[in-house]
């Protein structure tokens, strides 16, 4: 079933941010128009504010409720200008009108507009809309006294038009938009080349990984950025430990058939020696039991390594076991086999790992011996130390450590996977113990184990 492609971690970023900087961008905006409209409408209110006292400097009230004011207005030529924008309009307490601009563009009954509910010395402004037109409308309610003492009110009425208004804030609008989709676009491109710079070392992390895969690197470099580099420790660490784990099983499969050989030739030469059936059933029976001992064994290595805290045993009966199936399969080179151990020789070993060092090294010597093999060992307070020898031609000097190594073998032309020796190694070195080569007072090989107790 096809799964749908997930986005990258640079592109979640990459569009999560754009998000949040599209809507930061509109807040503002809207902020900054609007704090914009109120600074001009601010402005606005002063300015028709000040035109009210100019109108109210050149006003006198003839007798009560009869105001007069000029024909033209020195202050502003504009309200002497017919539709120049601005125009003033006074009405009496009954909200009649009783003077106008000539800058009006509404005669006496057009004229009459709605007057917001204020208290006299209280100015208002508000947008009113007079035909088809929108008008800024700036209100006051005067009190003149008369000398008399009666007091008269007036309306006080500027009107000016907003299209000048609206034509600022919509060109500051546009400008504002502009500039912060041109911010927001170099942000965005900001950001992604900061993404790029940052998310750089997971790419290449990404990249080398696909190279260990292919088997072009072993591991991946540790030249990481702090965040990222304990990921990278745990990643190689892991690589390494599945190499390990896999060329340990490939190792124990290659020592279980090596170890499982003795045993089968063991049975093979009883076969072919035509022995009789119980002495056929006796033989097969211990190999047989050898054989999944040999398995266990191997497969306790593979999950747990050597055990090397385990109670001691004795050599002498370990030996010998060993020696009797030896026998078997090499009895057609009649070997004359001696064991010299005394009985109270006891090495401090796992059971199965003495029986694969002492069955590789016996196996080896009789594999090269000419007639004689003889095996010895003794004992000084807690070392154990075991000698196997033969009189075959021996192991020359320049060559005895490249025997300890899996694969390395002397001979070509003698059967064996060269892997017996390594396996001793890895066993001794296990155990601490140690392991030396040198020339047999049989005139061939001698192989010294050694183990502390």
């Amino acid at each position: 079933m096809n799964r749908k492609a997930s986005y990258s971690l640079q592109k979640r970023i990459l569009l999560n941010t754009s998000i949040v900087l599209v809507f930061f961008i509109a807040a503002m905006s809207f902020i900054l128009l609007n704090t914009y409209k109120t600074g001009i409408r601010q402005a606005t209110f002063e300015r028709l504010y000040a035109q009210f006292y100019s109108l109210l400097s050149v006003a006198d009230q003839l007798e009560p409720g009869e105001l007069y004011l000029p024909e033209e207005i020195p202050s502003d030529k504009r309200f002497n200008q017919y539709g120049s924008g601005i125009s003033a309009l006074v009405y009496d307490e009954t909200e009649s009108l009783i003077w106008q601009s000539l800058s009006a563009t509404y005669d006496i009954e057009q004229g009459k507009i709605s007057l917001p509910l204020s208290m006299p010395g209280e100015e208002t402004l508000r947008s009113v809309t007079l035909g088809e037109e929108t008008f800024f409308q700036f209100h006051y309610i005067a009190e003149w006294e008369s000398e008399s003492g009666e007091i008269s009110l007036y309306h006080f009425v500027v009107l000016e038009n907003k299209r000048p208004f609206n034509q600022v804030i919509e060109a500051y609008r546009n400008t504002l938009w502009m500039w912060l989709a041109g911010l927001a676009a170099s942000l965005i491109l900001i950001l992604f080349v900061v993404l790029r710079w940052t998310l750089k070392p997971i790419r290449q992390a990404v990249k080398e990984l696909q190279k260990v895969e292919q088997g072009v690197l072993d591991k991946l470099s540790d030249q990481y950025p702090q965040e990222i580099r304990l990921l990278t420790y745990n990643i190689n660490r892991f690589i390494s430990n599945e190499r390990h784990q896999s060329k340990r099983y490939k190792e124990t499969l290659g020592n279980l058939a090596h170890s499982l050989k003795t045993p089968l030739a063991v049975m093979q030469a009883a076969l072919q020696n035509d022995a009789d059936k119980k002495d056929l059933e006796r033989v097969c029976g211990e190999q047989l039991q050898r054989m999944n001992q040999i398995v266990g064994y191997q497969l306790q290595r593979a999950t747990s390594g050597p055990q090397v805290m385990m109670k001691s045993i004795a050599l002498k009966p370990a030996i010998s076991k060993l020696v009797q199936g030896l026998e078997k399969v090499y009895s057609h080179k009649a070997l004359q086999i001696s064991v010299d151990i005394p009985e109270s020789v006891q090495v401090l070993l796992n059971e199965g790992d003495l029986y694969e060092v002492c069955g590789n090294l016996l196996d080896n010597a009789c594999k090269w011996a000419k007639q004689q093999v003889k095996v010895s060992a003794s004992q000084n307070g807690l070392k154990t130390t075991i000698f196997i020898e033969d009189d075959g031609p021996g192991i020359a000097e320049n060559v005895r450590l490249s025997v300890l190594s899996r694969g390395k073998r002397l001979d070509e032309s003698v059967d064996g996977q060269g892997i017996g020796m390594s396996v001793v190694k890895e066993i001794v070195d296990a155990y601490r113990g140690d392991i030396d080569i040198d020339v047999s007072n049989l005139g061939g090989a001698l192989i010294k184990v050694s183990f502390n107790g």
